[in-house]
């Protein structure tokens, strides 16, 4: 399946590969990890038209006690709605929970790997 992956570029200054000189985004893997950036930090209804868009990970972690494979499901769900390029290449995704007994709090780690790149983020 052929995808024209040519997007708006959408970093911003402090992201690691910030460019300000750079309008659109035409490397499909780039474009592929924006997308996947989107859908961990978006909220479900917070993208207009979209109700079902995001990756509800604070609601997650604060409001419910889930499993890790099951967050790793519900991302992958919106993995294969949200980004069709990754149809045909190999991904890895993994989702694990830890306590912070000093802050008094749990937070999730995702690790999301693709080609050369890795995208780690913690949600707290």
């Amino acid at each position: 399946m052929a995808f024209d992956f040519i997007d708006f570029y959408i970093e911003y200054p402090g992201h690691p590969r910030f460019n300000n000189l750079q309008i659109i985004e035409d490397d499909l893997i780039r474009v592929i990890l924006q997308k996947w950036e989107m859908v961990i930090f978006t909220n479900k209804g917070e993208l207009y038209g979209d109700p079902n868009f995001g990756g509800d990970l604070t609601k997650f972690l604060h409001e419910t006690r889930l499993s890790n494979t099951t967050i790793e499901e519900e991302l992958k769900e919106q993995i294969s709605l949200h980004i069709p390029e990754l149809i045909d290449l190999d991904y890895t995704l993994s989702v694990e929970f830890y306590e912070d007994p000093d802050r008094y709090q749990e937070y999730m780690e995702i690790l999301f790997s693709l080609s050369d790149y890795n995208v780690y983020a913690i949600i707290t």
